[in-house]
């Protein structure tokens, strides 16, 4: 079979993408998390499957030695239109949030966790497939917003014209991964209760889009988003396509001393558990 799923029946199910893992986080961090990841999900009674694929095939709920296999002998980071091409050719391949949306909805995962989602760069005609894949796709994708390194207003705006809906989980601004705040407002809801009333509104009426839950960085891990466009202004480019996010997060590693990393780790964790609250509800 082209995809191998591990998923235990009857467990409320969280999917995560493996690209943050091999290409967002340095391979030490990594691992960490993957194991810190995998206690929260045991300890709160659902399943955190990882999704990539190994040499051509596609496994639901990747194994900590299959990651660092990916890890050892690389894998290309492919979104959703990438899929078909890495299984034909037998590839190691990392999925980003569009292709991982896809590949938990065939299988029936409705909730999916990530740390930022793709968006518009700037100054190109640079377009994530995150977002057409979350126009596409009806699902919960709990996040903390978009990448900082994005053009937030472009990629505001296009939100809006991909009629993707959004909400604040206990916040009323939109957030930017590292940043807490971008001064653009948005739905608040309180309660993951509030979450699911309004992803059951949508299945009624067919709305096939991804719900967003915006669930910004803990604040003592914030770094503002004014010192990250400052830091952005200073790196010369040296990457393109897929490459310029993550060259990007770890210049900014550096340039910060390490303050964005313990920034993504933080927010990780913190959106792993929601989504598995979520997941748990739901399934309930």
């Amino acid at each position: 079979m082209i995809i191998e799923s591990r998923i235990e029946k009857g467990n409320p199910v969280v999917g995560m993408e493996t690209t943050v893992f091999v290409h967002g986080l340095p391979r030490k961090e990594a691992i960490e998390l993957f194991r810190r990841a995998k206690e929260i999900s045991r300890e709160k009674g659902f399943q955190l499957v990882v999704i990539g694929i190994l040499k051509g095939k596609i496994i639901v709920g990747m194994s900590e030695e299959e990651l660092e296999t990916m890890m050892r002998e690389g894998a290309d980071k492919i979104g959703t239109r990438e899929i078909p091409i890495a299984v034909a050719k037998g590839k190691n391949a990392a999925t980003t949030v569009s292709a991982t949306i896809f590949l938990s909805r065939r299988i029936g995962i409705e909730v999916v966790v990530t740390g930022g989602t793709g968006g518009v760069h700037p100054g190109r005609v640079d377009v994530s497939q995150d977002l057409t894949e979350m126009a596409s796709s009806r699902t919960i994708l709990v996040s903390s917003g978009i990448k900082s390194i994005l053009d937030v207003e472009a990629t505001f705006e296009m939100l809006e014209t991909l009629e993707i809906p959004l909400v604040g989980f206990k916040t009323d601004e939109f957030p930017l991964f590292f940043s807490r705040k971008s001064g653009r407002r948005v739905p608040r809801v309180e309660s993951v209760e509030e979450v699911l009333k309004i992803y059951e509104t949508m299945r009624e009426i067919g709305f096939e889009k991804t719900l967003m839950v915006l669930n910004p960085v803990p604040e003592e891990y914030e770094v503002p988003h004014d010192e990250i466009e400052r830091l952005l202004e200073k790196i010369e480019l040296e990457a393109e396509g897929k490459e310029v996010t993550p060259f990007l997060l770890k210049k900014l590693a550096e340039m910060t001393n390490g303050r964005t990393l313990k920034a993504n780790l933080a927010l990780l964790e913190e959106n792993v558990k929601l989504a598995g609250e979520i997941a748990m509800k739901l399934k309930r």
